[in-house]
Order: structure tokens, then C-alpha cells, then sequence
């Protein structure tokens, strides 16, 4: 399955044609696209982070979200998203080779697989992350949720913010943010980033830091507005990072910043997205085109998998992992969404497309002079359409109804080859289609409270796993998700008092899950029978006096396995376990001071609950609950600021995440300090 495919070519030039019509065509244009409404005022389980309260948590990645968002957390092994597990109210993707659980869409583009999500945030206008299935609202396939961010647009007058920042472990970080009008029609924004540090963890074997990290990239956007109703936008990211080692360590070891490993490992990895973007205005509503093509390639990862040097205390080991991968992604989308002043019916349609194909070579060296070479290929077509209908059926009583039908295709050629003669080899192909469709309902009970209820299924498509040299184990099977929620939400502005409060329950069927192949270095996807989440999720926003900014959320979840029993031991059952990756709670406050004279103070304490991190509940894999408190004081004017800022001020010490198989975790950040200057002019 290799581009160029029909339905492919079919989609992309029916998409360029009609984006050239639109072109053609001259009305008026509304100027902010992205920006769109906001949802704030929109009862349904949305949570909308701004950049207000990105920098009150000092968010600067996209796992630092987790415990911000209830039912959101993101697992991650420290290697830049290869290998993360992103988990929204219990359902989660695989580390490798399955459809991630919650998509992405950065400024209207979608992402592929979850390992290929940024590690580190663009400056952002908005975050937006949506709970539970939403298949009928945008064209990327969100099994259950989905993430928007929104990077800042250009404004009338031209604007550049310059930012500095020096911190513990000889941190460096400098960003360029500049935007502005271009002449005639055009207008761009501009980011540019670099960014650094020395490592976390001291290899006691060489005597040096282990995981260096650096980071280099930028975002370009160029807009077009011939006209009040019509604008163009293209659209550049590109991004390169050359780490040292995975940040991992021995579970056994005396002390989680230190290894002893032979083997230097290091990260090295390259991501660009190229979209074309179209919008165009009419009287009964708008039409958007979205075209984008994004390669990501690593090359290589590696890792020292016994975390030592070879010697008798452990049987001379000597076992090591290189991975080279490349993930090529192509999709169109096209949306056709009524006018924000249509009474007593609002609709959203459209047709998306997606191809990705994923190329690696996997070298594992299990003992001296035994290397197990995986080169494999997995594509994937995915073809959709979609919809949804709001009902504002009287002044207080609201229906939402939605649907999405999904064709997918998937593709697998693996050879495995190692010293003993006879490669195994993998290959097959399968196709499904699926349905996803939505219902909702929402009633003001007073002009301040409203009350919603909400059923949906959501769908992770089948596909296959390139670690398996049995091609009946090399294939799993689609996962449905039946989701409900009920909820509250209390809007007082008298007060500037938010407040949400939603319950859900999720029954899941072949909850797509991770294993090892026991007396074998196999790593598979496979199907749990089925998987039960619940749980409550609490939002709140408030200012209490002007100065005041409070923002806090708290987010329970108790996921378990209803039916799963081990395929590979039996007679054994995980039945009522809970899910490994999942914690059961997370949460944070965050308050903020604002002084007359320019200066101000914030603090932010975020809390996570226990997690497991295999099936079995083992306690040696088990993460306890614990809480990271960060705070930051600073000066700000219009044109300038500086802040003095500190994070994980306990200094506690975590994992976020435990790889059973090799007994190793990624110890959390540690405490750090830091001074940060930005200027704009």
C-alpha cells in the first residue's frame, strides 16, 4: 500500500480543485480562522486551558498538561513522545504500533501515532482538550478525546517578543516570537526556539551525564486575505533534537539519577510539517480545507537494556537496542460548518483522509553475538465522514447528535533475521469499516447552572505489530468504546466563579493492550475482553478579588479489567486489576498574585495517584502517589518582564515511567531553578 492511491489522489485533488473555486470567488473574509469561538461557554466535558494558565503551571511540555486537564496524564519514558503512553479517562494507546486513544491536532493539522507528538509546546494562544469519543466533530478519528492547540496569529501591527532563560543543570533556553502584517494582503508569525541542558543522570561507568538534551526548531505561517470572506494560510514546522540516553535507571538501584551502562545511548530525531490551509465565507455558513504532509524520523534510539557493564555480578550481560524509524504522514480534510447565527439548528460536516506509513529497523543485541535485526512496514488508510446537529429545541433545552462512518485499511511486511538460519517473516493485510455515532443532551436548570448527559462509541482501529515472529500474534483486533457522562456546570460572572463537575463510565471491548511473549523478545499488541473506566472529574476557575487568579481540577478514574486472562500463562486472570498507565487520581491548584507595582507571585501543586505499569499489579512496578509543588515571582510591564522560578521545590522523587521488562524507570524531573527575561518591542 504505497502512494500514490487512488482514493488518495482522488480526496487531494478534489480538495485542491475546490479550494481554487473558493479562491476564485470574492466576498468577505473573518479574519481570526483558528481562533474560532471559544468554548468556554459550552457545558460539555471541553476543558480550555489559556495561556494565562499554561504559564501558571508553568507548562512548557506536553506531558506537564497531566493533572491540569482531569482524566488526562501522559506516561512519559523521557525520549521525546517515542514510546509515551497518553491516557485520557482510562483508555490509552499502545507504546507502539496502535492508534493512539487521544488525537491531536496542532493549528487545524492532525498528528499520527502518539509517539510521534512533540515533547515541548510552541508558544500558545489556547489549549483545548476534549473528553470522551469525538469521531463526529473533527475529521482525525478521537476514540476518546481530543487535543487542539492553537498557536498565536498575527495581529494589525507588527509585534516581536524575545525570551531568555538560564536554569539548573546549565539550562538554556532562547525563543523569537515575532508576527505582523506583511503588506497588501499577507501576514505571517514566526517562532524559533533552541533549547538545552546538561543531564539528569550520572553514569557512574564513563564519569559523565548520561541524557543531554537539545532541541532546535521553528513555525512559520504565511496568510493571504485578498478579501473579507477568503484567506489562504501555509504553514511550516520543523524541529531536529539530538539527545544523549533515555533517561532510565535500575528499579534496584540505590539511587534512580545513577547507572552504570557501557552502552551511551542517545535520541537523535527530525520532524516537518508542510499544510496548506483554505477558509472561505458565506451567507449560510464556512468551508475549510486542510492539506498537510509531515515526515518524523528517528535515527537512531538506543538504549543499554541490562543498564550496566558487563561482569560477573550479572552474568556478563550485555544486551542493547537500536531503533531507526521513519513515520511518513499525508492528509485532507474538508469541512463544511453553519453559521454561528443559525437558529434553531447549528451543523458541522466533513471528509477526511489519511495515509501514514511507518518504515523501521530494529537491532537487538540479547547477549554477545546474538542480534535480532526487525525491518518492517506497516501502512494505513484511513477514509471518514462526519457530522453532527444542534438543536436548540426551546430556551433551555438543547439536543446534539452526531455520526461518523470510518473505512480502514492496514498492511504489514516484517522480516525478522538473527545468527539462527531462517528469517521469520510477517505479512498481511486487513480492512474494516465502523461506525461512531454521538447523542447528547443539555438543560439550563437556572441561568447559572447548566445540566448535560451524553452517550457515545468510539473506535480504534485494528492493525498490526511488527514485534512478533507469529504472524497470529502479529494482528489485533479493533477496540469500541460505549462512553456516558453526566455533568454540571455553575458560570457565575457576578462572582468570576467556574465551576464543572462531570461523572462518566466507559465500557470498553477489546481493549487493545501491550504484552511480552515469554521465553522470547517479542512485544505485541493483543485484545483484553473487556475493561470497565469510571470515574469524576472537577473543574474550577475563580477570582475572588482582582489580584486573585485561582485555577484548580481534580480528576478520579478507576479503571480495571472486567475479563482478561493471560494468554500466555494459563489459568491466570487479571479480572478486577487495574489497567497499567492509568493513575487513579491526578489533580492541581495554582493561585496567582498580582501586585500594582508590576510584580507578582504564583504557586501550583499537582498530585498523582498511584499507577500501575503491568497487568498484574505488581508492587515493584507499582509508581506511589506523589506531589510536585512549583512557584515563580517576577516583574511584568507591557514590553518587559523577568521571573525567578522553581520547580519540583520538594525535591520528590518519581517515575514516570516503569519498563517491567528490564526493571528500569524514567526518573521525573528533579528540583531545578531558573531566571527567565522576555522583552517585546
Amino acid at each position: 500500500m504505497h502512494p500514490p492511491l487512488s482514493p488518495i489522489r482522488t480526496v487531494s485533488v478534489f480538495l485542491a480543485l475546490t479550494g481554487s473555486l473558493f479562491a476564485q470567488e470574492n466576498s468577505q473574509l473573518a479574519p481570526t480562522i483558528v481562533e474560532a469561538e471559544r468554548i468556554d461557554d459550552e457545558p460539555r466535558a471541553v476543558s480550555v486551558v489559556s495561556e494565562e494558565s499554561l504559564e501558571l503551571f508553568q507548562t512548557t511540555t506536553f506531558s506537564g498538561l497531566s493533572g491540569i486537564v482531569p482524566g488526562f496524564n501522559v506516561v512519559s519514558a523521557d525520549s521525546r513522545g517515542y514510546g509515551q503512553v497518553v491516557v485520557m479517562r482510562g483508555s490509552t494507546n499502545t507504546l507502539f504500533f496502535g492508534s493512539p486513544a487521544l488525537g491531536l491536532y496542532i493549528d487545524d493539522v492532525p498528528l499520527g501515532d502518539a509517539d510521534t507528538y512533540p515533547s515541548s509546546l510552541l508558544d500558545l494562544a489556547e489549549v483545548r482538550v476534549h473528553r470522551g469519543p469525538q469521531g463526529p466533530y473533527f475529521g482525525r478519528n478521537g476514540a476518546a478525546g481530543m487535543v487542539e492547540m492553537f498557536t498565536p496569529r498575527p495581529g494589525d501591527e507588527m509585534k516581536t517578543t524575545l525570551t531568555a532563560e538560564y536554569g539548573s543543570y546549565d539550562h538554556v533556553g532562547l525563543g523569537l516570537n515575532t508576527s505582523g502584517p506583511l503588506g497588501g494582503d499577507f501576514s505571517y508569525s514566526l517562532q524559533l526556539f533552541h533549547d538545552e541542558r546538561d543531564g539528569y543522570i550520572r553514569n557512574a561507568f564513563y564519569g559523565n551525564e548520561a541524557d543531554d538534551r537539545e532541541s532546535n526548531g521553528g513555525l512559520l505561517n504565511l496568510f493571504w486575505n485578498p478579501s473579507d470572506d477568503f484567506e489562504l494560510r501555509l504553514r511550516f514546522y520543523a524541529e531536529q533534537v539530538n539527545d544523549g540516553s533515555q533517561r532510565l535507571s535500575s528499579l534496584f538501584s540505590p539511587d534512580s539519577f545513577t547507572d552504570f551502562s557501557d552502552f551511551p545511548g542517545a535520541t537523535d530525531l527530525e520532524r516537518y510539517q508542510l499544510s496548506l490551509h483554505s477558509r472561505k465565507d458565506f451567507s449560510w455558513g464556512k468551508v475549510e480545507t486542510i492539506s498537510s504532509y509531515q515526515t518524523w524520523e528517528l535515527d537512531p534510539s538506543t538504549v543499554d537494556l541490562d543498564l550496566s557493564f558487563p561482569n560477573p555480578a550479572n552474568g556478563f550481560a550485555d544486551s542493547r537496542s537500536n531503533i531507526t524509524q521513519q513515520q511518513d504522514l499525508v492528509s485532507n480534510e474538508l469541512r463544511f460548518t453553519s453559521s454561528e447565527d443559525a437558529t434553531p439548528f447549528t451543523w458541522k460536516a466533513g471528509f477526511f483522509q489519511m495515509w501514514i506509513e511507518n518504515e523501521g529497523l530494529a537491532s537487538r543485541q540479547l547477549f554477545p553475538g546474538f542480534v535480532e535485526d526487525t525491518n518492517f512496514s506497516i501502512d494505513q488508510l484511513n477514509l471518514a465522514a462526519y457530522g453532527n446537529l444542534s438543536w436548540q429545541a426551546t430556551d433551555r433545552l438543547a439536543l446534539d447528535a452526531g455520526l461518523r462512518v470510518d473505512y480502514h485499511e492496514s498492511e504489514i511486511d516484517r522480516v525478522q533475521s538473527d545468527p539462527i538460519p531462517g528469517d521469520d517473516v510477517v505479512r498481511g493485510d486487513e480492512d474494516d469499516w465502523f461506525v461512531s455515532p454521538v447523542l447528547g443532551l443539555t438543560y439550563g436548570i437556572t441561568p447559572a447552572v447548566d445540566a448535560f448527559v451524553r452517550t457515545s462509541l468510539g473506535n480504534k482501529p485494528a492493525g498490526f505489530s511488527a514485534y512478533s515472529d507469529n504472524p497470529a500474534l502479529a494482528q489485533f483486533d479493533r477496540e469500541e468504546n460505549w462512553s456516558n457522562e453526566i455533568g454540571l456546570q455553575y458560570d457565575c460572572p457576578a462572582y468570576d466563579l467556574r465551576v464543572g463537575l462531570r461523572a462518566f463510565w466507559d465500557q470498553i471491548d477489546d481493549y487493545q493492550f501491550n504484552q511480552s511473549v515469554p521465553r522470547s523478545s517479542d512485544f505485541i499488541v493483543l485484545n483484553a475482553d473487556e475493561v470497565t473506566s469510571r470515574g469524576v472529574e472537577l473543574d474550577l476557575a475563580w477570582a475572588p478579588v482582582e489580584p486573585v487568579t485561582v485555577r484548580a481540577s481534580f480528576g478520579y478514574v478507576n479503571a480495571e479489567f472486567d475479563s482478561y486472562a493471560d494468554p500466555f500463562a494459563p489459568g491466570t486472570f487479571y479480572d478486577g486489576n487495574d489497567v497499567p498507565f492509568v493513575p487513579e487520581y491526578t489533580g492541581s491548584t495554582g493561585i496567582r498574585y498580582d501586585f500594582e507595582s508590576g510584580f507578582y507571585a504564583q504557586t501550583s501543586v499537582r498530585v498523582s495517584g498511584p499507577t500501575k505499569f503491568d497487568a498484574a499489579n505488581t508492587t515493584t512496578f507499582t509508581q506511589d502517589a506523589y506531589v510536585l509543588w512549583d512557584a515563580e515571582i517576577g516583574y511584568a510591564t507591557e514590553r518587559f518582564s523577568v521571573a525567578l522560578y522553581g520547580r519540583n521545590l520538594l525535591d520528590e522523587e518519581y517515575y514516570t515511567f516503569i519498563n517491567p521488562q528490564i526493571f528500569a524507570g524514567s526518573p521525573g524531573d528533579p528540583q531545578v531553578f531558573g531566571v527567565r527575561v522576555r522583552t517585546t518591542f
